[in-house]
């Protein structure tokens, strides 16, 4: 069959093809893009015998992918929702445990882990000994473990 006769065949059946499409993706822009991919592959396709027959399921291949991607799409969009939902969550439960040390061990855990201060370097600036600096940051940890561990 020449692409003439097809490309004619296709016209006259394009309301076939876009209610078919209509009826997977239940979307008017979705649905032409369907069809539109569809037609193209037919006028393709060489040796189609049955141009309106190859279209159709065409359409509803095209209609099926196109709903795969969207769904795809939007369990993606879920998952990074979820994502983001719990690093703020987290983030919440860390900084509502720095609340509960006291000044000096908070002091202490954000220059060490957050800045990278050494421990010798925080006992000089702070004028106390290392092994004080030690006990400090392992007093921040215990309570901050407590405090995360309670409330995850």
């Amino acid at each position: 069959m020449k692409r003439d006769e097809k490309q004619h065949i296709l016209v006259e059946h394009y309301l076939d093809f876009y209610s078919r499409a209509m009826a997977i993706l239940d979307d008017e822009d979705d649905a032409k893009d369907a069809v539109q991919e569809a037609i193209a592959k037919t006028l393709a396709r060489i040796g189609v015998h049955d141009p309106f027959a190859y279209c159709l399921r065409a359409t509803a291949n095209e209609s099926i992918n196109l709903l795969r991607r969207r769904q795809r799409h939007v369990k993606i969009n879920e998952t990074m929702l979820l994502a983001s939902y719990e690093q703020e969550r987290i983030a919440k439960v860390i900084n509502e445990s720095k609340e509960q040390l006291q000044p000096l061990e908070r002091l202490v855990l954000e220059f060490h882990r957050e800045d990278g201060y050494t421990l010798a370097r925080l006992a000089a600036i702070l004028g106390i000994s290392v092994s004080s600096v030690k006990r400090l940051l392992a007093n921040a940890d215990r309570k901050m473990k407590k405090t995360i561990y309670n409330s995850l």
